[in-house]
């Protein structure tokens, strides 16, 4: 325990000694002070009132009152830069804090501002205003501060995983609160779901966006270079190391997150020296003497059943209740049809780069047939089917019809309605009249986003979009956007 009178004489009178402290209690926000450490060393009366805290907080260190400390304070301490983030105490109250670092004329950090705001949102809509904030602060780098920060403006947000059906809304719900714990999270689905850009979301919801993201596929890796790879190596450590060692993935991923996707393949020896590091923090690299400290938040990823692979003696029981403290589940494709029309636009109008010149509409029938499908490659092989009926289209088309699916695709509908896998005609029906709605929703959407990301020049947008001014003049007109877009 650090005696409060140390910290006052050390540090609160270096950041504060020309102010008068009298003043803070005049204000409505929150004002609190920490030491480079995360101690509070003040309060005014308004922070304590706000969260409900004792005056004897003084002296105490951040993560003794609040939840999400570790993420606020202690991340501008280790980054040295603003951060917003939400507020939680272990008593469940809620606000927004913007965390300032000081520095003195030598840049040596002295401390941290807290100024905290009460919340009159509920918890989810603060989460996804703060996932919005950050989104928008990535988007305003400029290119070189994009380069510094770890080339983390690249990274997807749950704001842009695409889809509005319920089952993701509540995943993306769930993926914001998961983001601003430090316990690993284990995202779980079948193959082609997007485990790696749900993955990326939580990292770029979390407080440690600009820090480094560090990937590693486990199936991937052979067995004899996992623990190298994972881990490091020093210079000598086997024939053939490199002078100078090697850094490992968790060493890279200090003050960030490791996604180690696939994580089911690794092997029982690994699993156990996986154990060990998320228990301790503490890296043990190949010929290294002592160990390595890393501050890494992780996140694993699987299409397979750990619960069964415990019961089998594939996987580790201790591992697999460390890593599941929260498990966030990715729908598959069949469970969210009423998505396939957004993500048909949003899949056509990435790919309709390579031939600009086409305005790209899309038949019914085609929506009818995706919406048999039983989509056991997911989102994944919805998309692979769509470059396949594009690079299908003639020179003189620019409807995509049933005529361009690939044929394996017509051949596993056939045998999908032979086995009766496909939906029953009751629910069939209604997705085909969902579809229209769905469809020009989509577009509507995808014409806007294209206006917006131009800042309504309308050369840009149309040549984002890969038409002419004149179609999107009439696009806008069909789907009464035009007022709208003269408005601006």
């Amino acid at each position: 325990m650090i005696d409060s009178s140390m910290i006052l004489k050390a540090t609160f009178e270096k950041i504060i000694e020309s102010i008068n402290i009298g003043i803070f209690d005049l204000l409505h926000t929150g004002v609190a002070l920490f030491c480079d450490k995360g101690f509070f060393i003040y309060c005014n009366k308004s922070f304590l009132k706000m969260y409900n805290l004792p005056e004897s907080v003084i002296g105490k260190h951040i993560t003794d009152y609040f939840l999400t400390g570790e993420r606020g304070v202690m991340s501008s301490i280790r980054t040295r830069k603003m951060v917003i983030c939400s507020s939680q105490t272990k008593n469940n109250v809620w606000g927004v804090s913007f965390r300032y670092p000081i520095q003195d004329e030598q840049g040596q950090l002295r401390g941290v501002v807290v100024e905290s705001i009460p919340s009159n949102l509920d918890k989810d809509k603060l989460l996804a205003l703060l996932d919005t904030v950050r989104n928008l602060e990535m988007k305003s780098y400029s290119f070189s501060e994009q380069k510094e920060a770890h080339k983390n403006s690249g990274l997807y947000t749950f704001e842009a995983i695409v889809g509005e059906a319920p089952c993701i809304e509540n995943m993306r719900c769930l993926g914001r609160r998961f983001a601003f714990s430090q316990e690993p999270i284990l995202v779980c689905g079948e193959s082609g779901t997007g485990k790696e850009l749900v993955a990326q979301a939580l990292h770029m919801a979390s407080q440690r966006s600009d820090r480094p993201f560090v990937t590693v596929n486990c199936a991937a890796l052979p067995p004899e270079l996992m623990e190298s790879e994972l881990f490091g190596y020093e210079t000598g450590a086997f024939t053939g190391a490199k002078v100078g060692g090697v850094k490992g993935k968790f060493e890279m991923a200090d003050t960030g997150t490791i996604f180690l996707d696939e994580i089911g393949e690794l092997p029982l020896p690994m699993q156990a020296k996986l154990l060990r590091v998320l228990e301790t923090g503490e890296i043990q690299k190949i010929a290294h003497k002592g160990q390595l400290h890393s501050d890494f938040r992780l996140i694993g990823a699987t299409n397979r059943n750990l619960a069964e692979m415990v019961r089998q003696g594939q996987f580790r029981e201790d591992l697999y209740h460390r890593l599941s403290v929260f498990e966030l589940d990715i729908p598959p494709l069949r469970d969210r049809v009423s998505d396939i029309p957004l993500l048909v636009r949003h899949f056509v109008t990435q790919s309709v780069g390579d031939n600009r010149q086409k305005d790209i509409r899309i038949d019914d029938a085609l929506y009818d047939a995706f919406a048999q499908y039983p989509w056991r490659g997911n989102v994944r092989e919805l998309k692979n089917v769509l470059v396949y009926a594009l690079y299908s289209l003639g020179d003189d088309q620019s409807v995509l019809t049933v005529q361009h699916l690939p044929p394996r695709f017509m051949r596993e509908l056939e045998a999908a309605a032979v086995a009766g896998t496909t939906p029953d005609a009751e629910d069939s029906r209604q997705d085909s009249q969902n579809f229209s709605e769905a469809s020009a929703r989509a577009e509507r959407k995808v014409l806007w986003d294209a206006l917006v990301n131009s800042r309504y020049n309308k050369v840009l947008a149309a040549r984002t979009l890969g038409i002419s001014r004149s179609k999107l003049y009439r696009k806008l007109r069909e789907h009464g956007l035009l007022a709208k877009f003269e408005a601006q």
